[in-house]
């Protein structure tokens, strides 16, 4: 026999159909109820993870730019201070005061013939001298070409420089005769045998133009080849 609902609640068939649909409808509409709410939450969780995933906004580098700019600017509008000197010493003359205290090279000598050299000689033992040469064969009297001279512009007290004979000088048995000139006065004459370096500090207050002259010493009967003249350590103070 079929089982009545109604007859064991006292309901009759109909409450009982009406009863079950009430409660699928109000089944359905709690399980829709909780999809919107799943969707709700899922849709809040997605748009903090994209807000939170936005990349940072670029930091660019142009301070760094214009500084790394300006330095380069800078230092390439600093004047050379050895451009500056060299510009001054190829006149050969007058030296200012302000070439007292550095070696003097062959520029800062006054017109010097076209057989002088200045480069690295072996002198009296001594390897790779930098100095300021010429080959002297003149016997009889002092060649203009076989000299050197200073424009001193009366700016200083004292020149000091050294002479000596290079090592590969076609003769080794012949005397170097040195004359100083100041003023076109001798102020300083002295000998210089081949394996010896000889020293000179010759005062120059109130001189203008110096002259250093070489020659063989004629007073040698024998006075003869050539050697070749080595100055040195050229300063003036």
């Amino acid at each position: 026999m079929p089982y009545s609902l109604a007859g064991s609640t006292g309901l009759t068939g109909a409450h009982v159909t009406g009863r079950i649909g009430f409660i699928r409808t109000l089944g359905a509409a709690l399980a829709a109820t909780g999809v919107a709410a799943t969707g709700a939450c899922g849709g809040g969780t997605s748009s903090f993870a994209a807000d939170t995933s936005s990349p940072a906004p670029t930091t660019t580098e142009e301070p760094a730019a214009s500084t790394t700019a300006a330095t380069t600017t800078a230092s390439t509008t600093t004047p050379s201070t050895a451009s500056t000197t060299g510009a001054t010493s190829t006149t050969g003359g007058p030296l200012g005061t302000d070439d007292a205290g550095r070696r003097l090279t062959l520029r800062d000598f006054f017109s010097p013939a076209s057989s002088w050299e200045e480069q690295r000689y072996d002198v009296a033992g001594q390897q790779d001298v930098q100095g300021i040469a010429n080959e002297v064969s003149t016997c009889y009297g002092a060649n203009a070409e076989d000299g050197l001279e200073l424009r001193l512009g009366n700016n200083f007290d004292t020149l000091e420089f050294s002479v000596a004979q290079a090592d590969d000088s076609r003769s080794s048995d012949q005397e170097l005769t040195v004359q100083v000139l100041a003023n076109n006065e001798q102020v300083e004459v002295r000998n210089v045998p081949f394996n010896q370096v000889q020293d000179f500090s010759i005062p120059v207050t109130g001189v203008n133009a110096l002259k250093i002259q070489l020659a063989l010493d004629d007073r040698d009967p024998d006075c003869s080849g050539a050697v070749t003249a080595v100055l040195t350590d050229a300063e003036v103070s």
